[in-house]
Order: structure tokens, then C-alpha cells, then sequence
């Protein structure tokens, strides 16, 4: 399972959320958590973090992925 970075940050802005506020909706511990994430930089992503996040941005878990 490898998530598009990509498609992770045009779904947060098209929510209209920061960074920030997008962590928080997905019960990420902080922002900074989200920003490795978005960057590619957060490897290993359980599929719980995985729908929490595409619940948070309104999508489905499959469209985040490459």
C-alpha cells in the first residue's frame, strides 16, 4: 500500500484545511505528524491512519493511494 503525497495534499486543500487542522480531524498526534505524511516522509501508515485521514478529508482511503 503506497500513498500518493500528492493526492494527499490536493484532497487536504480541496477540504479547505490546514495542515494542522487536517491532523486534528485525523487524530494525528500534530501537525508535524500530518506534514511527514504529506511528504512522503511517514513510511509505514496502518490502514486505521488510513481511513481516519480519508475520513477527515472527505474522500475514500483508495483514491489517497498511488
Amino acid at each position: 500500500m503506497s500513498l500518493d503525497c500528492e493526492k494527499l495534499r490536493r484532497a487536504r486543500e480541496k477540504a479547505g484545511l490546514t495542515q494542522e487542522q487536517a491532523a486534528e480531524a485525523a487524530g494525528l498526534s500534530s501537525k508535524q505528524a500530518w506534514n511527514a505524511i504529506e511528504r512522503g516522509r511517514q513510511e509505514e501508515l496502518t490502514l486505521g491512519t488510513l481511513d481516519r485521514i480519508a475520513a477527515a478529508l472527505g474522500v475514500k482511503a483508495k483514491d489517497l493511494l498511488k
